[in-house]
């Protein structure tokens, strides 16, 4: 502590103290950014070399992060290909009831998902958006933290199955595909890509230091004009840093918030008005060519299989999109890396029916619960996560595309490594899961290494395992089509050719969607009232249903109350709505009725780890 300022330390400590607890651990939407250096290269279109690198963050312990290699990015090009995002429901309710706690507060998956709200669609996935997250494997995990240094964001993400509504793979794979990250500015080679989620918020933190200051002190001051903080204004923030640091000792190290903090606070004023915090690092951020080929792996030697490409997967009719090789190859080469997200036990990824439970008996208080004893199934998530039969450990791969890569017992051309190059923590290959388990960084890596020598636009295939092979077998020899069911996202595209139900033809409630009507439309049938609160309500369309069909495509219909409640799914009559034109319409998914969620036949299982380089010490389901 310097000079006398200690006696202030009660106040401040538990403001900033308070402050800091919420902007480290409280979840925030982020979006997408990047960081170049000079152009001192020629532009090289040439697709043999590499255009983006993994390697080594330049943000202290952010571990790995993205890099423009050799080629340079215009204004409006895309920077990767279009990716997938998972979607996870309701992490917090699922777990509520579970005894072991411990094995949820640690999902290291925190660190790398994004809110619902940021997706379009994502509104219909369950009741309340903001129990719901995505993981983003692509660039939306493996890109570490720049904000005022923006150069690229993600461009709209598509809603669409790779297979027809009644595959057995269709409540397999994520409708979330084509998440596209597009270059706002020039990016030469050699710069860096990061996500803002981290700098913007040490700018805030920043700024709140900067807001805190000593009146007195100020007061005496002579100079009125100048805007310089005086000494003792920065022996306060420097107090405040350095309490702060004492505080959050043990973590300090681990926060990408707090790693963004600058060492003195002298440096505070330059960096808020000279690019933030995100310039403090930005020499260290710049790498050589010649470092990132030495210490980085090219991630983009794949690419998204095409639409009209043909697969050759064993299961082409059922399979995801796919990848394939963006150039050529060679046998014992890197076809792409992949840091993994541990998560120790799967059983926190378990989704359960809800109840309803009786908190407390004299007031009549009820409460919806998990229902632990009936039927259950896993979050989505699992399928694109590595396992093994022995071991409750899964492990999630965040490499560029490599969530797309089918599988073939077969025709594999591509294996599993474990990475030589830029793993962080070899030595949780010879530790119990509950020596990392914890662990809220992701240390471990696979490398996809080439098995033989594959062609360019030759799709990328690696064999699941035998376990996986099986239980995928057998679910499709059992299983069975929902009846009617087309998503919402995919009638959505035939408005234009669709012939519309009306209810007694047979409501589209029944099969899990629901028809809604354009406000604009509804708007010259209301009072100026509901019209106000129809304004409020913020929203763009109503609930309805086709009560007949008129001439000229005109429609009867009857809109609809949502009185739904956290069990049951209840609409009621509200008004009648006369030569409705087709155009006023469009639809919504109801919640939880897509074809992966808790109610229907969803095939999961984990991709499999070859036994000959699973860790034994991780067998812990031996017995």
């Amino acid at each position: 502590m310097t000079e006398s300022l200690q006696s202030s330390r009660p106040s401040y400590v538990t403001v900033l103290a308070a402050a800091l607890f919420f902007v480290v651990f409280s979840a925030g939407t982020v979006s997408s950014s990047s960081l170049g250096n000079d152009d001192d290269n020629d532009n090289n279109n040439n697709n043999n070399k590499c255009g983006i690198y993994l390697a080594p963050s330049s943000i202290p312990n952010a571990g790995l992060g993205m890099y423009v290699g050799h080629r340079n990015f215009t204004m409006g090009e895309n920077v990767t290909d279009g990716d997938i995002i998972i979607p996870v429901f309701e992490m917090d309710w699922h777990n509520m009831l579970k005894e072991d706690k411990l094995k949820f507060e640690h999902f290291l998956w925190d660190e790398y998902t994004w809110n619902g709200d940021v997706f379009p669609g994502a509104e219909e996935e369950v009741d309340d958006i903001d129990w719901l997250q995505f993981a983003s494997p692509g660039v939306g995990a493996a890109a570490n933290s720049y904000i005022s240094l923006v150069n690229i964001e993600d461009y709209s993400i598509e809603l669409g199955l790779a297979t027809r509504p009644d595959s057995p793979g269709a409540g397999a794979q994520t409708p979330y595909h084509g998440r596209y990250f597009t270059a706002i500015s020039d990016i030469p080679q050699g710069g860096y890509i990061p996500m803002p989620d981290s700098y913007p918020v040490a700018d805030g933190l920043l700024r709140r230091f900067e807001q805190m200051r000593l009146r007195h002190y100020e007061k005496k001051r002579n100079d009125e004009t100048t805007q310089q903080p005086s000494h003792h204004q920065l022996v306060f923030w420097q107090d405040l840093l350095d309490l702060v640091a004492h505080e959050y000792s043990k973590i300090w190290n681990k926060s990408r918030v707090l790693n963004a903090m600058p060492d003195k606070v002298d440096t505070i004023p330059d960096l808020l008005q000279n690019g933030g915090s995100a310039r403090r690092d930005y020499n260290r951020s710049i790498k050589e060519l010649s470092w990132l080929e030495e210490n980085g792996q090219c991630m983009d030697n794949i690419k998204v299989l095409g639409p009209n490409k043909k697969r050759s997967s064993d299961e082409s009719p059922d399979a995801g999109r796919g990848a394939v090789a963006n150039r050529f190859i060679p046998k014992d080469g890197l076809v792409a890396p992949a840091p993994l997200v541990h998560i120790p036990d799967y059983d926190v990824l378990k989704m359960y029916k809800p109840i309803d439970s009786v908190v407390d008996a004299e007031d009549g208080n009820h409460e919806v619960i998990p229902d632990m004893e009936g039927p259950s199934q896993y979050q989505l998530l699992m399928n694109y996560c590595f396992g093994h039969e022995e071991s409750t450990l899964l492990l999630c791969p965040y490499g560029l595309l490599t969530s797309l890569i089918n599988h073939s017992s077969k025709n594999a051309n591509t294996k599993i490594t474990w990475s030589n190059t830029t793993m962080r923590h070899r030595e949780w290959l010879e530790k119990p899961i509950e020596y990392f388990g914890e662990e809220y960084v992701a240390g471990l890596q696979f490398d996809f290494v080439a098995m033989r020598d594959i062609e360019e636009d030759e799709e990328i295939l690696i064999d699941y395992g035998v376990a996986w092979e099986k239980a995928w077998r057998d679910h499709v020899r059992t299983f069975v089509p929902r009846e009617h069911y087309v998503p919402a996202f995919d009638l959505n595209k035939q408005l234009d050719t669709l012939t519309f139900r009306t209810i007694k033809d047979r409501p589209y409630e029944k099969d899990g969607i629901q028809l809604r009507c354009r406000i604009w439309y509804v708007h010259q049938f209301m009072t100026e009232e509901s019209k106000k609160k129809q304004e409020e309500d913020d929203e763009d369309s109503v609930p309805c249903r086709i009560i007949k069909k008129l001439r000229n495509d005109r429609y009867r219909v009857q809109t609809l109350k949502d009185k739904s409640d956290d069990v049951d799914c209840v609409f009621t009559h509200d008004r009648m709505l006369w030569e409705v034109p087709s155009d006023a319409f469009f639809f919504m998914d109801l919640p939880y009725e897509r074809p992966y969620h808790l109610d229907f036949d969803a095939f999961r299982h984990a991709m499999m780890i070859p036994d000959d380089i699973f860790p034994e010490p991780w067998k812990n389901l031996r017995h």
